[in-house]
């Protein structure tokens, strides 16, 4: 439930008009990056955990995170996802 929790906190922080698409862009991002390995719910729960944190960075840090993307455990997708997800915030 953890994972639907977090999901429906930072949907909530988007204007109403952009909450359906980006939800299921979300879910779409999800769904592609399951293996079927028995450890899916664990990579959800984790992705949305960096994305949250990504969204509640302030632009200077969100943007130098973003530059070191390559470096970290998680890819470009994320920031851009993030981006656009603030960008809807308002």
């Amino acid at each position: 439930m953890e994972h639907e929790a977090l999901l429906t906190k930072m949907t909530n922080m988007l204007r109403e008009e952009e909450r359906p698409a980006l939800r299921k862009r979300i879910e779409d991002t999800l769904a592609r990056n399951s293996k079927g390995d028995g450890k899916d719910d664990a990579r959800s729960l984790r992705y949305l955990q960096d994305l949250d944190i990504f969204l509640n960075m302030r632009g200077a840090e969100f943007m130098y995170s973003r530059g070191i993307a390559e470096t970290l455990r998680v890819g470009e997708e994320i920031f851009e996802l993030a981006y656009t997800m603030k960008r809807a915030m308002g």
